[in-house]
C-alpha cells in the first residue's frame, strides 16, 4: 500500500506533462475566437476600450478573429497599439486558450487645453499632447488665454503649458485646491490667472516659481478670512508675492 501513493502522484504528473505538450503541440492550429482588451487607467474615463482595439486591428487590416494562431503576428499588434496616443504602455499581449488578451495601459490625463484659434487639446501627467476625445468625461483642469497656438501631437506641450502643469500637479495633489481651483488662465502679461468654484475673485498666481507656498498662503486666506468675511468680499487675490497675499475689494 505504501508504494500506492507515489506512484498515483507519478502517474499523475505524466498526465499533466503530456496533456501540456498536447497543447502546446494543438495551440498554434487553433483558431482565435475572441479578443479580450483590458485597459488599466487612472483617469475615471476609458478613452480606449474593447471596442476602440477591435476597430484598430480591423482598420489596420490584422484580421484575429477566425485565423490560426501561428498565422497571428503579435508583433505586428504590439507595434500598432504602441503608435497610439492614448497609450502610456502595452504590457502584454498573449493567447489564452482560443481567446487574445490584451493588455495595456493608457496615459492619465490631467489638463484640457484650449489655444486661442479655437483648437483644443489633452495633456498626460508627463506633459505630453494627447488629442481630445469625448470618451474622456473627467474632472481636468482647464487650461486657456495666452498661450501657444502651434502644438504637436505626441510631443512635449508648449512650456507655458508645462509650467500651467506643475501648478496643476499641485492642485490635484490636494482636496482643498482641487475643490477650489477649476482652471488656469495666461492673461497678457504671461502670468497664470485661477478660476475659482467659491467666490467670484480672480486669483492672479503669477509662474509656477513657488507654487507649493503660493497654494498654502491661499488656502490660509480662505480657511481664516474668506470664511468669515464671505468669499465674495474681495474682487483679486494676488498671490505673487513671497509670503503674503494682497486682497482686492469690490
Amino acid at each position: 500500500m505504501k508504494y500506492i501513493k507515489p506512484i498515483v502522484r507519478i502517474l499523475l504528473c505524466v498526465i499533466l506533462i503530456v496533456t501540456l505538450v498536447l497543447a502546446f503541440i494543438h495551440m498554434p492550429k487553433q483558431r482565435c475566437e475572441r479578443i479580450s482588451a483590458v485597459a488599466h487607467t487612472q483617469n475615471e474615463s476609458v478613452m480606449l476600450g474593447q471596442s476602440d482595439i477591435e476597430k484598430m486591428l480591423k482598420d489596420a487590416h490584422l484580421e484575429v478573429i477566425g485565423k490560426e494562431v501561428k498565422d497571428i503576428d503579435l508583433g505586428d499588434i504590439n507595434n500598432l497599439l504602441n503608435n497610439n496616443p492614448f497609450i502610456e504602455n502595452v504590457n502584454f499581449i498573449h493567447f489564452a486558450g482560443k481567446k487574445l488578451v490584451i493588455d495595456y495601459t493608457l496615459k492619465n490625463i490631467m489638463m484640457h487645453v484650449f489655444t486661442p484659434c479655437g483648437e483644443h487639446y489633452l495633456v498626460d501627467n508627463n506633459g505630453y499632447v494627447v488629442p481630445f476625445t469625448s470618451k474622456m468625461k473627467d474632472y481636468l483642469m482647464i487650461v486657456n488665454g495666452n498661450i501657444p497656438d502651434i502644438y504637436h501631437v505626441g510631443k512635449k506641450a508648449p512650456k507655458k503649458v508645462q509650467s500651467a502643469l506643475t501648478v496643476t500637479g499641485k492642485i490635484f495633489e490636494n482636496d482643498f485646491y482641487r475643490a477650489q481651483f477649476s482652471q488656469i488662465y495666461f492673461n497678457g502679461h504671461g502670468d497664470m490667472e485661477l478660476t475659482t468654484a467659491i467666490g467670484g475673485q480672480t486669483v492672479l498666481f503669477g509662474t509656477a516659481d513657488n507654487a507649493d507656498e503660493k497654494l498654502k498662503n491661499l488656502k490660509t486666506i480662505y480657511e481664516n478670512a474668506l470664511s468669515h468675511k464671505g468669499y465674495n468680499t474681495y474682487v483679486q487675490l494676488d498671490a505673487r508675492y513671497k509670503n503674503r497675499i494682497i486682497a482686492t475689494r469690490h
